[in-house]
């Protein structure tokens, strides 16, 4: 067993209410059960006393005229006859003792010689007590002083089995516990049922919040919240008002994402006309000097060279913005060219601000990591680092296999993140920072795709001086790589 569940305050309601219900009854069964007992005993002791004084009273009056004599046969012979009781008693052991304490006659000589003194027997009686309960031994003992005329010529000892009294004491105690058990597993029962069915309804509620977790907010159906009470149908009500909210922000989102891409597309642009244009005025050079100098082997071979080589970049810069940009149908595993192209993209931008990148790319092979996914997560955070970085200043990028995950590192030399910004990149705030701060909503793109990689971030001080950016993203199976699409 757990040890969080030998907590009480992490019981579940259902359970810990019939719990609490069956601890009172509990406390208020031996409440009960000592009144009862306490009471028994009482008037146990009250019908022993009742019964003592009446036996003896009755003995007392037939051997006051023998003590007078000290006529000890007559004395035994009397208590012999009077020794057996009724009522389950069994024979009482009897001794009369005179005025000196010495002892005239006993119901059991041996016990009791004649002339033997008891005082022992009168020593256990406190005071003035008349009767004695020794439940240990499991008998009673009384005493009756014999008075004649004003004067005490002796006394009267007996002690007699109870045992058949404390046996009713142990069934009632019995009893009581049986009929106390099983009252407090029934109220128990009861009250885990009707706590059950007063909770059925967080039931629904947690039903329906577990779903939203791998999809949709799903709101709960019309029929389960006209068959609750007052105060869950205010609770459903509130909560389908939740998920409608929630699914037309998540709706929201998505489209804030793919505007992002398309804003993403835009800032690179005029790079890309640069990194395109310039080759074309080469190109058009080398067709002006074929047109004027074409016959000539040696100059048209450096010019259809130059032409290759131009159409060949202006196809990578093409291919790479293509591959940036497209809606993956099926997603595919991440290549070590996926990553390579974003220095293409990048390169424009990285030679109007006369920056320098470090390009440290170690994988090889396929990685089963959603490549458009990452790609854009890569690109985000290196157009965030060339925007806050001063212009002749240093980038670095690495990329390799950490155990069972990919490492991407992003340093620059800029001045660190804002804390909004440094909230939305470690997922502290759903909401992206204002359009004005820096990156913005690129950063809150980011940290949505690195959630859907189920990827860690940690932001740090570069050793370049700048921010470092650390994102470990665990290496999926093919199947978990289809769920993410």
């Amino acid at each position: 067993m757990r040890r969080a569940s030998l907590d009480p305050r992490r019981w579940p309601l259902a359970f810990k209410a019939p719990a609490l219900v069956a601890v009172f009854m509990l406390v208020v069964s031996v409440v009960l059960t000592n009144v009862v007992l306490t009471r028994l005993r009482e008037t146990q002791e009250r019908q022993l006393a009742a019964m003592s004084t009446i036996y003896l009273n009755g003995l007392a009056s037939a051997v006051i005229p023998h003590v007078l004599r000290e006529d000890i046969w007559e004395i035994f012979d009397i208590i012999e006859r009077g020794a057996t009781l009724e009522g389950g008693f069994g024979r009482a052991s009897i001794v009369v003792v005179d005025s000196k304490g010495e002892t005239l006659a006993a119901s059991d000589p041996r016990q009791a010689p004649v002339l033997s003194r008891q005082s022992e027997r009168d020593r256990a009686f406190e005071g003035d007590a008349l009767l004695l309960v020794d439940t240990g031994k499991a008998r009673a003992f009384a005493r009756r002083p014999l008075i004649y005329q004003d004067r005490r010529i002796g006394e009267i000892y007996v002690d007699y089995d109870i045992s058949h009294l404390l046996r009713e004491r142990d069934e009632v105690l019995r009893t009581l516990v049986a009929t106390n058990a099983a009252i407090a597993l029934l109220l128990a029962a009861f009250g885990y049922w009707i706590i059950r069915r007063m909770l059925g309804p967080l039931g629904t509620l947690s039903r329906h919040l577990d779903l939203s977790v791998s999809g949709p907010v799903q709101p709960i159906p019309k029929d389960e919240i006209v068959a609750s009470t007052r105060e869950f149908r205010r609770l459903f009500i509130r909560f389908n008002v939740m998920a409608r909210a929630v699914n037309e922000r998540e709706a929201i989102a998505k489209e804030l994402a793919n505007e992002e891409r398309l804003a993403s597309l835009g800032r690179l642009a005029s790079g890309m006309a640069h990194e395109i244009n310039n080759p074309l005025g080469g190109l058009f050079n080398a067709i002006d000097t074929l047109k004027r100098h074409g016959d000539k082997p040696k100059v048209r071979s450096i010019s259809l060279d130059l032409i290759e080589r131009g159409l060949k970049g202006i196809r990578d810069v093409v291919r790479s913005t293509l591959a940036a940009y497209r809606a993956d149908r099926d997603p595919r595993h991440l290549a070590a060219n996926d990553i390579d192209d974003l220095r293409l993209l990048v390169r424009p931008e990285i030679a109007r601000r006369t920056l320098t990148l470090d390009w440290q790319n170690s994988i090889q092979g396929e990685l089963p990591i959603e490549a458009t996914a990452f790609r854009q997560i890569a690109l985000n955070l290196l157009l965030n680092a060339i925007s806050v970085s001063p212009p002749g200043g240093q980038l670095s990028l690495i990329c390799a296999i950490e155990g069972d995950h990919l490492l991407l590192e992003v340093h620059d030399q800029g001045p660190g993140f804002s804390p909004d910004a440094h909230a939305v990149l470690a997922g502290e705030t759903s909401s992206p920072v204002p359009f004005g701060e820096g990156a913005g909503l690129g950063l809150w793109v980011t940290r949505r795709l690195l959630e859907e990689l189920g990827g860690q971030v940690a932001i740090a001080r570069s050793p370049l001086g700048g921010a470092l950016i650390r994102m470990t993203i665990p290496l999926r199976a093919k199947e978990e790589l289809r769920d993410v699409a």
